[in-house]
């Protein structure tokens, strides 16, 4: 199978070997972080991190690399959330509190919670947890499925 790259640069340096069942090239090198995604060096941290791991799987496809830098980027910005709160305490870091006695959370906290729930997603679709990879399962083939392209091409060479 022949791959046509559009992209102009950044993925096509992407090692890759045999294709899955769903024809999509498995990377076996991870390759540097697209440049359009301009990620910090924190980022591009966690890019290679996760990155590296989801390479040895075996299952990482250039298709998933966009949910990669998501990943990395979601994961900076919770831990400078993090750190923020940390720093601020809880007047200013959770709550909060205006002038007028009125409360509310902070958003430092709101970010928190938005990366959070971007990282859990995200977690989702790699199955970096034990109940997602349990659905995360290869499609078996059939072996009684018949192959129209096999036979067409049998017939008619």
């Amino acid at each position: 199978m022949e791959v046509i790259h559009n992209s102009g640069d950044g993925w096509k340096d992407a090692e890759t070997k045999k294709s899955n069942n769903n024809l999509y090239e498995i990377i076996t090198k991870l390759p540097a972080a697209l440049a359009k995604f301009e990620l910090t060096k924190d980022q591009k941290f966690w890019y290679k991190y996760y990155g590296d791991q989801l390479v040895s799987s075996n299952k990482l496809t250039k298709t998933d690399l966009f949910h990669l830098h998501r990943l990395a980027q979601s994961i900076d910005y919770y831990i400078q959330a993090e750190k923020e709160i940390s720093k601020r305490g809880y007047n200013g870091g959770l709550v909060q509190t205006y002038t007028s006695g009125a409360a509310n959370v902070s958003a430092h906290w709101t970010l928190r919670e938005k990366c959070l729930k971007d990282i859990d997603e995200i977690s989702k679709h790699f199955g970096f947890s034990f109940k997602d990879r349990a659905k995360l399962t290869q499609i078996k083939e059939d072996p009684q499925q018949l192959d129209i392209f096999n036979n067409f091409f049998e017939k008619h060479g």
